[in-house]
């Protein structure tokens, strides 16, 4: 079983990765400790005080994972606080969102193409370009059809 210190080692490192895909480090501190906690619902008074947070950058944090999908908040009737708990079906949602931009980008780059199809030498970096999101656009997909399914829980 994992000590207390390698579990928020864990956190940090899952934040840190999430930092490029621009959610913040408190962001992804969240998406990280929401995805091993028990029991899986928290507070934002819960995930301020495990997480050594500010409640006001909780708050801001919690709002933008909402936003992406891959959180969601609950109330209950009795109980003051919202509850927040990861959204594992918008991870899935999250990255078709992703798939469907590299097919937008092959667009944009495939439309920047016919602007400067008189002028190979200037097209050449965004044929480049092009090319990968055209692999990346033709592969993915059937990709992502075949992964496994999480189970029903």
């Amino acid at each position: 079983m994992a000590t207390q210190s390698q579990l928020s080692a864990w956190i940090e490192r899952m934040a840190a990765h999430f930092v490029p895909e621009g959610i913040p480090l408190i962001g992804g501190r969240i998406l990280a400790y929401l995805l091993v906690c028990d029991p899986v619902e928290r507070t934002a008074a819960e995930l301020s005080e495990e997480l050594e947070a500010s409640s006001g950058s909780i708050s801001t944090n919690v709002r933008l994972l909402i936003n992406l999908g891959v959180v969601t908040k609950t109330t209950r009737r009795g109980r003051q606080a919202a509850e927040y708990r990861l959204n594992e079906q918008g991870w899935n949602d999250m990255i078709d969102r992703r798939l469907r931009a590299l097919a937008g980008t092959r667009e944009l780059t495939a439309a920047g193409l016919r602007l400067l199809s008189g002028d190979p030498q200037r097209a050449q970096r965004l044929r480049n370009i092009d090319e990968m999101y055209g692999w990346l656009a033709d592969e993915l997909p059937a990709v992502w059809q075949r992964r496994p399914l999480p189970p029903r829980t």
